[in-house]
C-alpha cells in the first residue's frame, strides 16, 4: 500500500487540465515546510485530483490555502535543460481537508474545517521513471 499525508500551503491557484482522452483533472502545488524554526526548508509537492475533488478544488482552494492532503505518491523524473536529473514528488489526492488560509494565522476548530473524501482516483498519468536514490536531487 502506498499512501502519503501532507499538510502545507497552496503555492498557486488550481489549474484545470485534460488528458489525451479528454478526462479533466486539476493540478496545484503545495509547499510543505520541514526542519525547525532556525533552519526551515520548503519542499514542493505537485497535487492532482479529478472527479468531485476537481469541483471542490475549483470552488474552494486558492493560493495560500492551508490543506491536509491524503493520497498516493509518485515520483516524476526528467532531465532539465542543463542536462541534470530532476525529481518531483506528485500526490494523487483522494482526501482533502481545508484547514484555513495562510494569512489567517489562527487555528480553526474542528467544526469549521471542510473535509472531502473520494475513492482513490484513477491515475491519468503514465510513464513512471525509476531513478536510483543518489540521482534524485532532494
Amino acid at each position: 500500500m502506498k499512501k502519503i499525508i501532507i499538510t502545507g500551503n497552496v503555492a498557486r491557484d488550481p489549474e484545470i487540465r485534460a488528458d489525451q482522452q479528454g478526462n479533466s483533472y486539476v493540478t496545484f502545488s503545495v509547499g510543505v515546510t520541514v526542519g525547525n524554526k532556525q533552519n526551515p526548508k520548503t519542499d514542493w509537492v505537485d497535487v492532482s485530483c479529478n472527479g468531485r475533488l476537481l469541483d471542490i478544488a475549483r470552488n474552494y482552494i486558492r493560493k495560500g490555502s492551508k490543506l491536509l492532503i491524503e493520497g498516493f505518491p509518485a515520483v516524476r523524473a526528467y532531465i532539465n535543460k542543463e542536462n541534470k536529473p530532476i525529481g518531483t514528488l506528485q500526490v494523487f489526492a483522494h482526501h482533502i481537508e481545508l484547514l484555513g488560509a495562510k494569512e489567517d494565522n489562527v487555528p480553526i476548530d474542528q467544526d469549521s474545517q471542510l473535509a472531502f473524501d473520494l475513492p482513490e482516483p484513477k491515475s491519468t498519468h503514465s510513464g513512471n521513471i525509476t531513478l536510483k536514490s543518489d540521482e534524485i536531487p532532494f
